[in-house]
Formats: C-alpha cells, structure tokens, sequence
C-alpha cells in the first residue's frame, strides 16, 4: 500500500474531487444560434454599426450558461477570418456604444477559459505538444499556464510511465517554466518513493529555486527510506539552490520553519487565487494513483498545509528550534475559526475530531504555547477557542504548567490573557484561572476577581465614557450616545473619566476630544493604560483634521482611533469602528446573561473554597460592590445567582443586602426564597450580622408572608441567625387553638 501522508483525509478516494486525471472531454459544442450571433456581433462590429453589434452581444450573453461554448464560437470566428480575438475585443471595449456589452463578453472568454484549462483532455493535449520543439512548446507551456496546478498531475502521470518516454524531457522542462504554481503538487510527489520520478521532480524543485521546497527536498535527501539516486539527486538540488549541505540539515526544524510561514500566510507555496470564489487545492499522494485532489475553501489552505508541516516535523522528530505540536494545535483552532459556516473540510475524515479533543489530549503546557501565539497575533478566535480546551483540563497542579510558581518568571499564556485588548479573552482565561482554585498566589493573581466581577456585571448594552473639554459638551454627547443605544456617561478631564468608570458595569470604548489639549489627552490615556476597567477598552480621540499627531500613534496602536466627527450624531459611527478595530467580539445579551452567571458561579465556588482553606489567593472584596449591585439587577436568574455567592462571601453588609432585596416590592417569590436561602447560609457561616430593626422586619415576614414557600425560607433564615427564641415562642402562642 501507499505510505501514510501526512494531513491525508481517511479515505482521498472519497475526498478526490473533479480535475486529477480522467477520461477525455468533449469538444465544447456551438450551437447554430450562438454561432449565428457571434458571427453578426463580429462583422457588425468591424462594420462600425454599433447599434446592430449590441443587439448581437446581448443575444451571445443570452448564452452565458455554457462559457466554453461561446469561447470556442468566438475563437472560431476570429480564426476563420485571419483577426486577432483580444486585438479586436479590446477596440471594442474602448468604444461608448460597446464598452458594456464587450466587457461582459470578454468576462465570459474568460469564464470558458479557466473551465477549458481544468479540462484533463484539453491539459493532455497541451502535454503530449511539450515534445515539440520551438513554438510549439512555447505555446503548450502557455496554455498549461492557464490551467495551473491542474496541469501536473498529468504531467507526472506522464513523467511515471516508461512506455511514455519521448515526453519526458519536455515536462521537465516545462515543470521549470510553469514556475511557482506547480510547488503546490509538485512538493507532494516527493512522498513517492519511484527513483525516475523523484528524481525528476526534486531536480526541478531545485532548479524552480522556491525556498518553501527546501524541507520537502531535504527529507527526501537525507531519508534512509528513499532510492540512492533520488538522495544523491536531492541533495545535488539543494547545493544548486544554495541551501546548503544536507548532511548537515535538521529537516524536522526546517518543516517546523515551514509551517510557521505557511500559518502566517507568507510560504511561496499558496493557493490559487486567480479566482477568490474557486476552492484552493491540497494535493496527496499515492503510489498506485498518482496525485489527489482534494478541493477545501481557501481561507483554509494555509491552515491546513501548516497543520501538515507540523505532522512532518513530528514525524521527523520533534524539531529543535520550535514546538511544532503547539504550531500544529493552534493552525488546527485557527483552520477551524475560518472555515466558512457549513463549508466542509473534507481533508478531515467523517468523524475526525475536533481541534478542542487534540488540545485538551495534548496537556497545558501545550495549549499555553498555543494560546500565547494567539495572544501575540491578536487573534481573538483563536485565543478564545484555545482557552475553553483550557478550562476542561486545568488545575491546580497544572495551572502553572511551563512556568515557575509562587509569582516568578515565565507566567503561562493564560495569565496574560487577563491583559488582553479583547474582553472575551479576558474573561475567559479569568473563568479558567478561577476554577482551577489555586491556592498559592502568583503574579497577576490581583485581575482576577476585578474580571469575574465585570464579567457578572455585563448587560449586552455597549458603555462608553465621553470625555470633554466641559461637563455640558460631555453630558450632551453622552445623551446622544444613549439615545444610539448606548450606555453612555460623560466626564470633563482625565481623572473624572476614570471615576466615571465606577458609573458602568463596564468599558467599551472611551471618547475624548482633541480640543481638550494634548496633555489632557495624554493624561487621560496614560491613566486609561493603568486602570483595569478601561485598559482593554477601545479609545477614540476626536480630532480636528487627520494631520493630528494622534493619527500616526493610532496607526500602530490597535486599541486607538481617531475620528473627525461633525455632529454628535455621528459619535456611534466612531464608537462602533473602534470598537471593530480593537478587534473586541461583541457580547449579546443573551451571552451578557450567561458571563454574569457563570461568574457569579465561580465566585461563589472561589469564596467556599477560601472559607475553611488556606490564606486566600484572592481578595474577594474587589467584587462585593458588583455583587450587592446586582442583587438589583432586572434579571432574576442573575439575582438569584448573585445572591449564591453573596452567601459565601465575608461581606459585612452581605446579610441586610440580602434581607433588603427579598423584601422589595418587585421581588417575585422565587426570587424571595432564593434570597432568604442564600441569607441562611450566610447566617450558617458568618453568624448574625443584622441590626435589630432588620431581625424585627425579618420577623415580620416569618409571620405576615402570604406564600408559604417565602415563609418557610424567612423562617429558616431567622433560625439560622440563631436568635433570641422570644419571636418563636410568640409565634407558636399565637396559633394555639387551645
């Protein structure tokens, strides 16, 4: 059988999709109508009878539905009258009276071209006319060129096949000429293991002179696996091209290098783009067959070709100079953001696993690696994709995988995630850390509980804080901004921003005007950059003119932006762009909903943790103003849940905050007994910290509550206050019938 290839799908058979080699073609066929009009479009339009000609072009575009067609009636016509096609086609195009109609036409040429050049029989004549010397070679090789990847899988069919000989040479050679299009399959032949074909092909590898075939000559160079010739042959090809003995060659670092360049989409193999809507190609191969296509979207190619380099380097040995696993699990998390919704992968077996199972299989050390390219590439989707694997494996023996603890050097990717401009990343990494319940401080172990905080406090509605020369100008922009749907403040001066902060559940973008004077910008910035409630938000400086020395900083600052922005009703435009190049996903409400429970979850699971633990690793105090404010909240789960954890914190006024919202008038019952509960257990860890007119009103509802579920739970909360028993005693007097 054919040996194992790297990234290949589970069965290329089934993956294989129209274009290796097959069967010849049909002849496009004309039919008497569209001969008829390209024929009257051609001689009226020599004619100069322009209004007849257009008429004629309609009726050719009438047949866009069969592009090879109309592209062999116009070669047809123009070779049976001695006329240059483009020559005549371009006059045209320059006339007012066709410019329209011959430019559409000169489309669809083009659309029967790319069909024709992807016709296997069309690209085997052009190869069998590679053995003519001078012109006619000339001419296959520029036909083939049209026809790009697509012509070599033909070409190597011919290239194997002894019988086939008299055509060698002009492959060969015409290998060299296609020039970089034929990397892409061509680099996939050297699985085979045929020492006339390798060598053929690694001679041309080396001749083409492209620094992205350097590893796939190496292997072969320097692998015990592979025919003598084809090694010596190999490593002739990489002294040609400069690359160096390949003795002396590490091939696994050199796939490792690879399939960095192709994740950042610089690798001089690449997907043809010659029409953006076309699937790119990635190539197999197999001993018996030959190559195989295997068709994917294009946004996926280099995903998928970093993800192979990676299977190279691991299968080489882990290479030295990079973590090829990590490269590897991160091209895999990226392919999956990218790929188009509902678009298949079909290098992927039926029921291949997902990117999360090879990560979390994979351990932290590994996806911390993952995550801190994501980190550095400001790739959100990434980052948040690589943080969820995190949170189903990470502990407390394993959070600090890779780094040193107690609050040293070499802090894992998931705590400076906290810092990250993107609010989802920095919430999630702030889930994950606070689940993992540490219980030895390290350093960034202050953020957070700041972030489960205004991770609970998230409506869905976006906040910004306007910042302006005065409060009139401030508040007037904010009301606009509240007016755009907007949870807007405004603030006049840099340190009254900064307290207006305290105003929002959270951050989204900060606006100032440039009016306001340089330093006061500066300033404003400068303390932006130090608070943890506005460092990751977007800013906008509102300037006069785009020569502002604002706009270069913002050209190499993501989180900045400028705008000139001539009314207030334009101040959501520069908000929601800054917003978009701060690249920060935006929270619905629905997702607002869920961050605030899940972080009321892990504050209530971190607070019971610290109540018989050790010294606690987190100051909880950082959230007990967000969590009293959101025993207000309109949303009744998140009451409820706010509530939950309240119980668990040592909060002071946790208790009467408690008692206060389950008597309010807008409470409904099951909100009132979630709250009394929370209270008990409160009472059962901290004891009793009412004044007395609250155990008096607490009384009042054990005896007057109208529902006896609320009832039952005011009564458990009394008792478990542990109060003096004169209201009990009362109680149980009072309903005697005796």
């Amino acid at each position: 059988g054919a040996p194992a290839v790297p990234g290949a799908p589970a069965d290329p058979a089934a993956a294989a999709q129209p274009g290796a080699p097959a069967g010849q073609p049909a002849q496009a066929q004309i039919d008497p109508e569209l001969a008829q009009a390209v024929e009257n479009f051609w001689h009226y339009g020599k004619t100069f009878r322009y209004d007849l000609a257009l008429a004629e072009g309609q009726r050719v575009l009438s047949k866009r539905d069969n592009p090879p067609s109309v592209l062999a009636a116009f070669e047809r016509t123009a070779q049976q009258r001695g006329d240059n096609l483009e020559q005549y086609l371009l006059r045209w195009q320059g006339t007012q009276q066709l410019k329209e109609v011959t430019s559409q036409i000169m489309t669809l040429l083009n659309e029967g071209r790319r069909a024709r050049s992807a016709d296997p029989g069309a690209v085997e004549r052009n190869v069998r006319r590679l053995a003519d010397v001078g012109r006619g070679h000339m001419l296959a090789v520029r036909d083939l060129r049209n026809s790009g990847e697509l012509a070599v899988p033909i070409m190597i069919d011919y290239l194997r096949d002894p019988g086939r000989a008299e055509f060698h040479a002009g492959i060969r050679q015409a290998l060299v000429e296609l020039g970089r299009p034929v990397l892409n399959p061509l680099v996939a032949v050297t699985e085979s293991k045929n020492p006339d074909l390798l060598v053929a092909v690694v001679t041309a590898l080396g001749e083409l002179g492209y620094g992205s075939s350097v590893p796939y000559i190496s292997r072969v160079a320097n692998g015990n696996d592979y025919p003598a010739a084809a090694r010596n042959a190999a490593a002739q090809a990489l002294q040609r091209m400069g690359a160096g003995n390949a003795q002396q060659m590490n091939v696994a670092d050199q796939f490792y290098e690879l399939g960095e360049k192709f994740y950042y989409d610089n690798a001089d193999i690449a997907a043809d783009k010659r029409d953006p809507a076309n699937p790119a190609n990635i190539w197999y191969w197999d001993e018996g067959r030959g190559l195989i296509r295997v068709q994917v979207p294009q946004v996926i190619f280099n995903e998928i070709m970093a993800m192979r380099a990676g299977e190279y380097s691991l299968r080489l040995g882990q290479a030295s100079g990079g973590d090829a696993l990590s490269l590897w699990l991160a091209a895999n998390y990226k392919r999956e953001a990218e790929l188009p919704e509902g678009a298949p992968d079909l290098t992927r077996a039926q029921n291949q696993p997902s990117a999360h199972f090879y990560g979390v299989n994979s351990g932290a050390q590994f996806l911390n690696n993952a995550l801190a390219r994501g980190l550095r590439d400001r790739n959100s989707q990434v980052s948040l994709r690589v943080i969820k694997s995190l949170q189903e494996i990470v502990g407390r023996t394993n959070l600090f995988s890779g780094a040193q603890q107690g609050g040293g050097g070499g802090a894992p990717a998931l705590i400076d995630a906290m810092s990250s401009a993107d609010r989802l990343v920095r919430f999630e990494s702030a889930f994950a850390i606070a689940a993992a319940l540490p219980n030895q401080g390290f350093q960034g172990q202050e953020r957070v509980v700041p972030l489960l905080a205004e991770a609970m406090s998230q409506t869905g509605v976006p906040s910004a804080i306007v910042v302006m020369p005065s409060e009139d100008m401030a508040n007037n922009a904010a009301e606009a901004l509240r007016q755009a749907g907007y949870n807007a403040v405004g603030a006049a001066g840099p340190e009254a921003a900064v307290n207006a902060a305290n105003q929002l559940p959270a951050v989204d973008v900060v606006i100032a005007a440039e009016e306001m004077g340089a330093p006061n910008v500066d300033r404003l910035l400068l303390l932006a950059s130090q608070n943890g409630r506005l460092a990751g938000a977007a800013k906008v400086v509102l300037v006069r003119s785009g020569a502002s020395p604002y706009a270069l900083r913002a050209v190499n600052e993501p989180l900045l932006s400028i705008a000139q922005v001539q009314d207030v009703a334009a101040l959501k435009i520069a908000a929601d762009a800054a917003r978009a190049k701060a690249s920060s996903l935006p929270i619905d409400q629905q997702s607002a909903g869920n961050y605030a429970l899940r972080a009321a979850n892990l504050l209530q699971r971190v607070a019971l943790a610290q109540i018989n633990g050790p010294s606690p690793v987190f100051d909880l105090s950082a959230a007990e103003q967000t969590v009293l404010l959101s025993l207000r909240d309109p949303r009744p789960d998140v009451v409820k849940a706010a509530g939950d954890a309240l119980a668990h914190m040592n909060a002071r006024a946790g208790q009467s905050a408690l008692l206060q919202q389950a008597i309010a008038p807008n409470a409904s019952d099951d909100v009132r007994v979630s709250l009394l509960k929370s209270l008990s257990i409160s009472a059962k860890f901290f004891g009793n910290r009412l004044q007395a007119q609250q155990v008096t009103t607490l009384d009042q509802l054990v005896e007057g509550a109208q529902n006896q579920d609320v009832k039952n739970a005011a009564a458990e909360a009394r008792g478990a206050l542990n109060l003096p028993a004169q209201q009990s005693k009362t109680l149980i007097v009072n309903q005697s019938r005796v």
